[in-house]
């Protein structure tokens, strides 16, 4: 029979069910658990509920409602069903009994064996509850209490990310975590696992004593590291806790060589604040292993970073690094590069967007890099641009249909420098990547644009507008060729047509799209260099991805000048098997004025990029789906002048049942303007080949063709089951006669949740540095 009703009895009911419903956000990634998993039962959402049931009996003298067989409870996207429902009047107790499940609206499913509501539902407590999320993954617990408000308690609590964890081949696979008690407090937000232990194919392979992890916190495991100056090492970034609306994760690191470094990472938000602070520090036992500023007794450094969002347009943030000395966050494998010091507002609307910032860099430089003294590191960051500030934005103006939208950009950049950074000497010319001193630069465009359809299917794109650029520039470098103190403004009239015509050609089984592209691009000023010194622009490759570009530069220091036609063609083609290929072919030609590619700056923008002539090279590029099992492309630049290739690089990929062949191609003339005297020609192959149920065997080379010599030679063992993956392999570098002082062994590991996001991507190397 079936029966309609609305008892407070029954809505109470389903609401305690609906916190298993709540336990979970599939979609979440980088922890143990999907985040929220132990959230607060739902308060009364209130509304009608339909319940069903073979027999529904009421029973005045014990005060009770029991609805057997096929039960059914369907409320606001949620459906509990059970063998047996029994309500008990007196003491405001519901149980369900047998085949317990409940699927929420976003398809989770929830089982146990029996489900009992006690004390006006607050407390409750399920048997044997298997979670079964739509990834797959799920969640087990012999026995689980819950308490509102407060804290869960699941028993022989089992999270398997891989469902029942069962392969292709009946064997076990993925990973699994496994704890005596998992307790979870909602107050404080953290997860207690009681005695956890990680189980890799079923085999335990890290058991501690306990652990603990905020609800939305990372998983991390302890790492093991070697290096000469630091010995053998090994972390343990287990001791996690919430402290004053954060989390903080301290992480004791022992080194034979070095002794104890400590460790503390600290993440918090209040309101629209977020932020990080990281520290470590050391007391290096034995401070001789190190050179130059490295070799001393205490090293640490400290990181911080956040943002902050006052409302929804804007965001607010700063990073900052300080160190006892540069060389500390790389030798112990922190950090290293160049860091950013920084604080930045952004903005982003629909319609506008706007970035400010003041950035000053900070090499902290690799392991290989040593400093002296102190004067030596500050003369390598005077090198570096003190940006104060560097700002950018754009607004779009829609004027409706039919009329088009004017585009408003502009930027600001103030640099200052305090000694000249050199780049070489080439062709016997002294280049920059930048000038010691001050300069400023403003800039500022605005346009209008539209599309147009033309009868027969042509697109008509005009562009109309204009640039104003106001540099400063005081002439602190006394390098030869750098310019002297210097104001420039230039005004630059703007006017572009970008004309397409698309055809579709059609046959059986294919389908192609051919659209010729013809484009004129006027930019009146004399002017390329319009920032006096190029700080921002130096870098420049003429290739399929920009031949359709109005302005190549990658930077406001330079601009197209000129007048310059960009012809090419471009096609999609598509075939029923699901095999494709999209291919450009373009040339750019300079018709009159000033070619901002033949300027000098400087830097080495634009020089032997083949646009410093008045027709570029033609380039092209292919990529395609060849076949189901075949994937690859190329492109290419070829001199019509010369009739030589400058460059051209090629891939190709053929994978079928899991064999996999992966082969590239890379050739680079010389290049006597940028000082490049020898081509250079190298080839590639790996190959990977399945071995049984999850592993593979994959090995490659790289070869000079040019010297007839090894570059890299690697060769790795791996197993990956789409939950777990781990491998082990070597590499060495140059020919065989150099492996002994050039090899490297490397490892890695990868867990993953049901979703396939990455928890854990650990590697490491070990080599003779």
């Amino acid at each position: 029979m079936g029966t309609s009703c609305k008892p407070r009895a029954w809505r109470r009911a389903l609401c305690a069910l609906a916190v298993l419903a709540a336990l979970t956000d599939p979609a979440s990634a980088q922890q143990i658990v999907p985040a929220n998993f132990f959230a607060l039962i739902p308060a009364d959402p209130g509304g009608r509920m339909a319940v069903s049931a073979d027999t529904m009996v009421f029973n005045a003298n014990t005060e009770t409602v029991i609805a057997s067989g096929n039960v059914g409870i369907f409320f606001q996207g949620y459906r509990a069903t059970a063998d047996q429902a029994i309500y008990y009047q007196r003491t405001d107790r519901v149980e369900l009994v047998g085949n317990v499940a409940l699927i929420d609206p976003e398809g989770v499913e929830y089982i146990a064996d029996r489900v009992e509501l006690t004390d006006s539902f607050k407390r409750g407590f399920l048997e044997a509850l298997t979670v079964a999320f739509p990834d797959g993954s799920r969640f087990s617990a012999a026995e689980t209490s819950f308490d509102e408000g407060v804290e869960r308690v699941y028993t022989e609590g089992l999270y398997a990310p891989c469902g029942e964890c069962i392969g292709t081949h009946a064997g076990t696979i993925g990973w699994t975590v496994k704890a005596a008690r998992i307790v979870t407090d909602e107050t404080e937000q953290t997860i207690y696992f009681e005695a956890p232990t990680l189980a890799l194919l079923g085999v335990p392979v890290l058991w501690l004593p306990w652990l603990t992890v905020p609800s939305d916190g990372e998983l991390e495991l302890p790492i093991y590291s070697y290096d000469e100056q630091r010995g053998h090492g090994l972390s343990f970034p287990l001791f996690r806790q919430r402290v004053a609306g954060g989390t903080l994760l301290l992480t004791p690191t022992v080194f034979s060589r070095q002794g104890l470094m400590l460790g503390a990472r600290f993440t918090g938000a209040t309101g629209p604040v977020s932020y990080s602070v990281e520290t470590s520090g050391i007391y290096q036992l034995d401070p001789g292993a190190y050179t130059g500023l490295a070799e001393r007794r205490f090293r640490g450094a400290v990181q911080t970073s956040g943002t902050f969002e006052p409302t929804e347009d804007w965001t607010l943030g700063w990073s900052y690094t300080a160190f006892t000395d540069p060389g500390f966050l790389p030798d112990y494998d922190i950090d290293d590069g160049t860091k950013r010091n920084e604080v930045y507002a952004e903005y982003l609307t629909a319609q506008s967007w706007a970035n400010i910032r003041f950035r000053q860099y900070v090499p902290l430089g690799s392991k290989s890099t040593r400093w002296a003294s102190w004067d030596e590191y500050e003369a390598a960051q005077d090198r570096q641009a003190f940006v104060a500030p560097f700002a950018e934005g754009e607004h779009v103006v829609d004027l409706g249909a039919g009329s088009g939208e004017v585009i408003f950009s502009g930027t600001m950049t103030g640099i200052a420098r305090g000694l000249d950074h050199e780049s070489g000497v080439f062709d016997g010319e002294q280049y920059a990547y930048g000038y010691a001193g001050n300069a400023w630069h403003l800039s500022g465009e605005a346009g209008w644009t539209e599309t147009w359809i033309a009868p027969g299917g042509v697109t008509v794109s005009p562009y109309a507008g204009g640039r104003l650029d106001l540099a400063y520039y005081d002439g602190g470098s006394s390098a030869a060729g750098a310019p002297g103190e210097e104001t420039r403004f230039t005004a630059t009239p703007i006017a572009a047509l970008d004309v397409r015509y698309p055809l579709l050609a059609k046959a059986e089984g294919v389908a192609t799209t051919i659209e010729p592209v013809g484009q004129l691009v006027y930019r009146g000023s004399g002017e390329s260099v319009v920032g006096i010194v190029n700080n921002d622009a130096q870098s420049l490759v003429l290739d399929g991805s920009n031949i359709f570009s109005f302005n190549r530069w990658s930077g406001a220091d330079r601009q197209d000048t000129g007048l310059r036609a960009n012809l090419g063609v471009q096609s999609q083609t598509q075939f029923d098997n699901g095999a494709w290929i999209n291919t450009v072919i373009g040339q750019s030609f300079h018709l009159a004025g000033e070619n901002g590619y033949t300027q000098t700056d400087g830097s080495t923008a634009g020089i032997g990029s083949g646009l410093d002539r008045d027709a570029s090279y033609i380039v092209a590029a292919v990529e395609g789906g060849f076949t189901p099992y075949l994937t690859g492309g190329f492109g290419v630049q070829y001199d019509p002048e010369t009739g030589t290739v400058p460059s051209l690089d090629a891939r190709a990929r053929s994978t079928w049942n899991d064999f996999t062949v992966a082969a590239t191609y890379s050739y680079e003339a010389e290049n006597a303007a940028l000082g490049v005297e020898d081509y250079r020609e190298d080839v590639g192959v790996e190959v990977t080949v399945p071995l049984f149920d999850y592993w593979s065997l994959t090995a490659g080379t790289r070869y000079d063709l040019r010297e007839s010599e090894l570059i890299r030679t690697a060769a790795a063992l791996e197993y990956d089951d789409d939950y777990l993956a781990f491998g082990l392999g070597a590499r060495a570098d140059g020919p065989p006669e150099a492996w002994a002082d050039d090899f490297a062994v490397e490892f890695k590991l990868i867990l993953r949740t049901g979703a396939r996001d990455e928890i854990v991507d650990f590697g490491y190397s070990w080599d003779d540095e």
